[in-house]
């Protein structure tokens, strides 16, 4: 089987664990749905998880490639699924992740915004393009950044190549930890294929490396690859939904169910019994077959028929108890609980305006390692440019995982900088404030009270703040 491919038996698989219509299927009867399921398992248990065998991998490229094609299709047409990236990408990084560094740091400061600034660059690191970002790496569970640096004096440019398109990752003979290359085939607009070997970020004096076929890596493309990875301990990664791809299936065969059921019993509301032969029930059947009732109508008969509603319980109260087994199952996969899809009932009012504690730790910890990743870039791009190692600190804010009250953020601010007016002039402190009263930009506001404060020292932070607070006054938003 060619390396990337998938077999007759995965790509039937695939087919088969794909969202889709399944109404149709399960109105023709539900044995088919009993046997589908012992043949997944059975699949499973031969194709997917081998814990007899040599390699130290339980996901083969194959399975991986398969888990990751299946995620893409459950992110965009399974609501559960969708919903779960969505959840993930608004907390980690709501309105977009901002950057600053220290104004006396000039020279990184100017490197970093041509760079941040390219329009070139703007699908992959403006506040839309690191969404996407965000949603790729949880979709596909590994993001692969591609960092064209060109001459000293050039701004570098960054993109990112699909997944699918590396089928090796060449590391160091010696030492599986240390990465030097990237080997990846792909097909340009016209359909012609390339085969091409990238450096790592870390591999900058691009030594010599050895593939798995003992062919020398003689030649490399001009860029640099940035390889994240998520919910893995090898290589490459895995997406986020794999723990809760099988149980979204079951869900979507489970209500798909449900609706064969509720159909089927719509299909007739009444049964009459009709006392004589098949005249009378003809009889019966012209006056009320297909004939429009409005509602409210009586129904007039004599002694020969009893017509009498039929009984409709789908079971719905204990069909719900079983759905929401299968649901728990995908939110323990996922990492949110069930109030934060659609299901508000088992929320409250603590719940709505705060955040549970694992769920603020999960995503402090994922801001964290797109901070890293950023940084990581960011080095390379001020390295690039001939910035000195110890000019290489950026500040990251990305937005608080938790609802600021913006009255008490403004109060608190105010009444601090009253006690310590130096405390007013940390840059840290206007970006933060900035940021709790809803301005995306911080930066270029700023900028902005920067030059107001020099022609006019008595523009301070604290008196915009009072503002602020006054406004809020006048809205009614506090006494």
């Amino acid at each position: 089987m060619t390396k990337g491919k998938l077999s007759n038996a995965e790509e039937k698989k695939l087919r088969e664990d794909a969202p889709g219509d399944e109404i149709g299927i399960l109105m023709r009867g539900f044995r088919e749905a009993t046997l589908s399921v012992e043949r997944d398992l059975a699949l499973e248990d031969a194709n997917w998880i081998n814990l007899s065998g040599a390699t130290s991998e339980l996901i083969t490229d194959a399975s991986r490639i398969l888990n990751l094609r299946l995620s893409r299709l459950y992110a965009t047409r399974d609501p559960l699924g969708k919903q779960s990236i969505r959840l993930w990408t608004d907390y980690t990084f709501g309105r977009g992740m901002v950057w600053s560094v220290a104004e006396d740091n000039k020279e990184a400061k100017k490197a970093l915004e041509a760079f941040w600034g390219a329009k070139e660059n703007q699908g992959l690191l403006s506040s839309r393009g690191q969404r996407k970002s965000s949603d790729k790496v949880l979709i596909d569970g590994e993001i692969f950044f591609a960092i064209f640096l060109g001459a000293s004096k050039d701004v570098p440019t960054i993109r990112r190549i699909d997944p699918l398109e590396i089928l090796e990752i060449i590391t160091d003979i010696d030492d599986k930890e240390k990465v030097l290359y990237y080997k990846r085939q792909w097909s340009d607009a016209r359909g012609t294929p390339h085969t091409e070997y990238y450096r790592d970020t870390t591999n900058l004096v691009g030594l010599p490396g050895v593939d798995s076929s003992s062919t020398e890596v003689q030649k490399t493309d001009d860029a640099l690859i940035y390889h994240l990875t998520m919910n893995t301990t090898s290589q490459r990664g895995n997406p986020l939904l794999l723990p809760a791809l099988l149980w979204m299936k079951y869900h979507t065969k489970f209500l798909s169910s449900r609706i064969a059921i509720m159909l089927a019993l719509a299909k007739f509301a009444w049964k009459s019994k009709v006392k004589g032969g098949t005249a009378a029930v003809s009889g019966i059947r012209a006056t009320t077959h297909d004939k429009e009732i409005e509602a409210g109508s009586h129904m007039l008969e004599n002694m020969g028929v009893d017509t009498t509603p039929i009984k409709t319980d789908t079971g719905a109260s204990k069909a719900y108890q079983d759905g929401r087994m299968l649901k728990l199952m995908i939110f323990a996969g996922v990492g949110f609980p069930e109030q934060y899809f659609a299901d508000i009932s088992t929320g409250n009012l603590a719940t709505a305006k705060t955040v549970e504690l694992p769920i603020q730790k999960m995503i402090e910890s994922n801001q964290q390692v797109w901070n890293d990743t950023y940084q990581d870039i960011d080095e390379i791009v001020l390295e690039h440019a001939g910035i000195p190692e110890d000019k290489w600190h950026v500040d990251r804010v990305f937005p608080p995982v938790t609802p600021l009250d913006v009255v008490a953020v403004a109060d608190a601010i105010v009444k601090i900088v009253g006690t310590f007016p130096e405390f007013g002039e940390t840059p840290d402190v206007q970006q933060q404030a900035l940021l709790a009263i809803g301005i995306n930009d911080p930066a270029a506001v700023l900028e902005e009270l920067t030059r107001m404060a020099e022609k006019n020292p008595s523009v301070a932070l604290t008196k915009a703040l009072k503002q602020f607070k006054e406004a809020l006054k006048k809205k009614g938003a506090i006494e």
